[in-house]
């Protein structure tokens, strides 16, 4: 299950926050400079947006098992050292390119980057970025873009489900299982098989099964 990391709660001498000063300052962020040891914590020199970027204040970020393996070099991505691990995030817009028509400066919203969101920071293309409803905190929209992500991509164009079929799903108990019996059952309006989840409550297995109308 993907965790949430707080750039605002850490000690200081992990990540200690900095007010925005603009183009040119230092923001600190957690690098991998060696892999299978331990992340360090740096400061790194900003650098200008892009027309279509946008410069992100990074509140929370997801920990995910992708962040894990690529810090031991077994992602299928392997990005060169140092990088920043962190995958989601969310935050508000502190800049934007001069091509940016789809968030403004003070905007919440959550995002996606190519390992570079566990820090003070994100530069990320407008394309990776999405607002965040009011009714939705920082804290929870954080750990939404991968693991709803990758239930889309599992539910819809991989198993491309129709009605009147049946949907296993296993490890429904971590973050990716979760969201796709949410999109299976509201996006797609599965139901849940009561007499199955009846058995898998006693016995924990952690296995939902649907039925899709």
């Amino acid at each position: 299950m993907a965790a949430r990391l707080c750039t605002r709660c850490l000690p200081p001498v992990w990540l200690c926050r900095q007010a925005w000063q603009g183009q040119g300052r230092h923001y600190r962020a957690a690098l991998c400079t060696e892999l299978k040891q331990p992340l360090t914590i740096q400061e790194v020199a900003s650098r200008p947006v892009g027309p279509q970027e946008v410069r992100v204040d990074v509140h929370f970020c997801g920990v995910n098992f992708a962040d894990i393996l690529a810090c031991r070099g077994q992602y299928q991505e392997k990005p060169p050292l140092p990088f920043t691990p962190g995958m989601e995030f969310s935050g508000a817009v502190l800049e934007t390119g001069t091509d940016v028509s789809t968030v403004k400066k003070g905007d919440r919203v959550i995002g996606v980057s190519n390992f570079h969101a566990m820090a003070e920071q994100c530069i990320t293309d407008q394309k990776t970025l999405w607002r965040i409803p009011e009714n939705v905190s920082l804290q929870d929209a954080a750990v939404l873009p991968v693991s709803y992500g990758t239930a889309i991509l599992a539910v819809d164009h991989r198993a491309r489900i129709q009605p009147g079929e049946t949907v296993l799903v296993t490890a429904a108990a971590g973050a990716t299982g979760l969201a796709v019996i949410d999109v299976a059952t509201n996006v797609f309006l599965a139901k849940i098989n009561d007499a199955f989840l009846h058995v898998m409550q006693r016995k924990s297995t952690g296995k939902v099964l649907l039925s899709l109308k």
